[in-house]
């Protein structure tokens, strides 16, 4: 009875890793780090293969001719995300990351606006603030050319800045570890992988244990949630008005918003946009609105996900990223000149002067390549289908995976793979891109709503810290990276880099 279910994909002719009763294939991605897993597997078995979460089976796919299919031509039919980590809370289960079918693009259309490079430049200042308060703790750090941590340092500019950009609230993460707010960020990104596997295996179980073990100890998510409510009550009970995302969603209503620009059309995040893409996410988001408004929970759920998604996957491509530019120093010095030609006389990077880097783009998007923070994606078929040319049909609900660090990491697609190589991305080799091998937001109507912000926060930060200081590898260095052992999300260990003023 309990390996009956796992000869699904034997009886298809599908190959994939042997799976465990009971667990199916969860603990390989948590003995050995899911990226090394992932190039194990995809060395194995190839571009299509199957495995078992529990005991559901999983497809995967790598082919990019199949990606877009899934991605974009019939979206339609695999609009929603998988349910595989889905949380039953009733607030919670209102963000855009778990939201399926009229719901999902109900609120989609209504938050897509609040993205919009308009909106973005609105923020500009905000983050540069956020960046001075950052650069001045590098400082002591520099002036003795010491070695740092970059993933806590990171950790610590991007939740200043998500926490003044959504709810207009310093943390002071820099010099208040113990602050509640800095404490329950972090410790929601700090599970051990056992409770990794009891979460996946047992949820309910290990909800019943936190509370007997913890009886004190808020949940996380509650715990933002009050803070943002208390928020919102206030606003609305002194009238008042704040340039933030929180704002944004307590007042938006579906607009028509262009989320696209001149400045930022030419960066490498839009490499599979073309016009079947953008026709796609129009008729996604084209649906009649009764409600044009969020409910106080929708603004709940927006609020919480952007905090949590926005604090740990830019902190990450800006770890990985200072990371090779330690190892790299010719690179490193490339990337120098070019920011110092950009600055203005007060030493300052005009919004549109930096949407228009084309080396600081390249540099972040390799890193992006190399380093994806979101190991997968996820996309679950609303109907039986015949998957192109594979003879395989998909049962309703079945779950399709795309392995993102698989795909970015394939000789075919990206030769050299390993390579820190920021020239792939420079405007004149940007056509060498195989449309759908390059996904760090994901591809299609359903692709990373924050990615505009991610890459403002990333850039501008970026931008000035190398401006200022040089980083470099010391004896403490790990070559090769060494990685946590989590489910989905790609994360360093610590990353120890030598830090000097310029």
């Amino acid at each position: 009875y309990l390996t009956q279910n796992y000869r699904y994909w034997s009886k298809r002719g599908i190959k994939g890793p042997r799976p465990l009763p009971i667990f199916g294939n969860i603990l390989d991605i948590f003995i050995i780090p899911q990226p090394i897993q992932e190039l194990n597997w995809a060395k194995k078995f190839g571009k299509l293969y199957g495995y078992y979460f529990k005991a559901q089976p999983i497809l995967t796919i790598s082919d990019p001719d199949l990606i877009k299919t899934i991605l974009v031509k019939d979206f339609h039919l695999f609009a929603d995300r998988s349910n595989i980590v889905a949380s039953n809370d009733s607030i919670i289960s209102k963000n855009l990351v778990q939201l399926t079918g009229d719901d999902w693009k109900r609120v989609r259309s209504i938050v897509s606006p609040t993205f919009t490079s308009g909106k973005m430049k609105k923020m500009y200042p905000r983050i540069r603030e956020c960046l001075t308060d950052f650069m001045n703790h590098l400082e002591g750090f520099a002036v003795n050319r010491g070695e740092i941590n970059v993933k806590d340092m990171y950790g610590n500019y991007t939740m200043d800045v998500i926490a003044t950009c959504a709810f207009a609230t310093k943390t002071g993460a820099h010099n208040t570890l113990d602050s509640p707010f800095v404490v329950m960020a972090r410790s929601a990104f700090n599970v051990h992988p056992l409770l990794q596997i009891v979460t996946m295996i047992c949820p309910k179980l290990l909800l019943k244990l936190n509370n007997i073990i913890t009886p004190k100890q808020q949940n996380k998510g509650n715990f933002f949630i009050d803070n943002t409510r208390r928020i919102i009550q206030e606003r609305r009970k002194n009238n008042q008005k704040y340039n933030d995302f929180l704002q944004l969603l307590m007042d938006v209503e579906r607009g028509r918003d262009n989320s696209r620009d001149e400045n930022d059309i030419n960066e490498s995040h839009h490499v599979n946009e073309g016009e079947e893409e953008l026709a796609a996410e129009r008729k996604a988001l084209n649906i009649s609105l009764d409600n044009k408004r969020l409910t106080e929970d929708e603004i709940l759920a927006q609020a919480l996900v952007f905090f949590l998604a926005g604090f740990e996957t830019t902190a990450t491509t800006l770890t990985f990223c200072t990371y090779e530019l330690a190892l790299n120093p010719h690179i490193q010095e490339t990337l120098l000149e070019e920011i110092n030609s950009s600055v203005d006389s007060y030493g300052e990077i005009s919004y549109e002067e930096l949407a228009r880097l084309p080396y600081l783009d390249a540099v972040l998007s390799e890193t992006l390549r190399l380093h994806p923070p979101a190991l997968r994606l996820h996309r679950m078929a609303s109907t039986d289908y015949k998957l192109g040319t594979t003879g395989l049909t998909l049962s309703k609900g079945q779950t399709v995976q795309i392995p993102v660090y698989g795909v970015h990491t394939t000789e075919e697609y990206h030769p050299n793979p390993f390579k820190f190589n920021p020239d792939r991305f420079m405007p004149e080799n940007r056509h060498n891109i195989i449309p759908y091998t390059y996904l760090p937001f994901g591809a299609g109507p359903r692709n990373c709503i924050g990615m505009r912000f991610a890459l403002l926060e990333a850039k501008l930060g970026l931008a000035h810290i190398i401006r200022k200081y040089r980083f470099f590898r010391t004896p403490n260095t790990d070559v090769p990276l060494q990685y946590k052992r989590a489910y989905r999300v790609n994360t360093p260990k610590s990353v120890l880099v030598g830090i000097e003023k310029r």
